[in-house]
């Protein structure tokens, strides 16, 4: 992951340089050149993460993900994963107006916690503008999950639920990204977990940072890339064992009408910051560790 980690940082430094060029002269179906930069990502949605793109007011997003089994520990049986369907997450995401999204879904849950609940509230803060008046757009993001299984008897468990607070986890972000060209974006994601209950010897409260970034090769498709790294002494302990690693996406976008559906590599099989930052306990480099995933939009105009 060091290595992934590395080339992460030095793609966006060589767009911070690119990025000293006229960036007017890159979107040249702007009008004006202090209009905001439109379309960093297509979607509100990378392979795992949230992006820095909102709603539409009074626009209604219907999203359907699905995680499947890992390909490297597969077999013929079960066509190597395919055929295992290891989270699903349904939601409903409506633009109160052009800069807050409300968001609630449910998903399976992939790490001890099941039959998760979520909500979220996201607020576009700044818009990139295309004079560069204001260099990047940063979005603000607050996710609440609960799960509604039975109490784990276990009481070491971190699903060893006695009250209903308990069963609830928060993840906090700041999204900030920057469109370098009418291909390239690049995202950082700070981020903040807090989980009421956790297992034995794990902390309620850790941060981590991501990175994301999209090429887009044609019109209506793209390559995209999401990685967290989790600063956490407990994580830091069971790598060294084998045992957890960093979530790493790597996916294709299409475009078709009024659907946009990602295809993607994933070693984790969370659905929701507070499910797959914790939880990503297989490895790409080892027994190729790693699951398909989808996601399918499909955007509506209330009124």
């Amino acid at each position: 992951m060091k290595s992934i980690f590395s080339l992460i940082t030095i793609l966006f430094v060589s767009a911070q340089l690119f990025a000293q060029d006229d960036l007017s002269a890159l979107f040249k179906d702007e009008k004006k050149s202090h209009d905001p930069v439109s379309a960093t990502f297509k979607t509100s949605r990378l392979n795992m993460s949230h992006s820095i793109e909102v709603v539409g007011a009074h626009q209604l997003d219907f999203r359907i993900s699905h995680n499947f089994s890992e390909i490297g520990s597969g077999t013929s049986h079960n066509m190597y994963g395919f055929n295992q369907v290891s989270n699903i997450r349904i939601a409903l995401e409506y633009g109160i107006n052009k800069n807050l999204t409300f968001g609630l879904g449910s998903s399976k849950g992939f790490g001890s916690a099941k039959e998760l609940y979520d909500g979220y509230l996201k607020y576009k803060l700044l818009r990139q503008t295309i004079d560069n008046k204001m260099p990047v757009s940063v979005t603000l993001l607050g996710v609440a999950t609960i799960s509604g299984m039975k109490a784990s008897t276990d009481t070491t468990s971190e699903v060893h639920y006695t009250t209903n607070t308990e069963r609830l986890s928060y993840c906090t972000q700041v999204l900030i990204a920057r469109k370098f060209s009418e291909k390239l974006s690049i995202q950082l994601m700070p981020t903040y977990i807090h989980r009421n209950l956790v297992s034995y010897g794990d902390e309620n409260d850790f941060f981590a940072v991501g990175f994301a970034g999209r090429y887009k090769f044609t019109k209506r498709s793209a390559v995209v890339i999401d990685y967290y790294k989790p600063f956490s002494s407990y994580r830091n302990s069971i790598h060294k064992t084998g045992g957890y690693y960093n979530p790493l996406g790597i996916g294709y976008e299409i475009e078709t009408g009024g659907h946009v559906f990602h295809v993607s590599l994933i070693n984790t099989g969370g659905l929701v910051e507070t499910d797959f930052i914790p939880n990503s306990p297989t490895s790409w480099t080892k027994n190729f560790g790693v699951r398909m995933g989808f996601n399918i939009s499909r955007w509506f105009h209330i009124y």
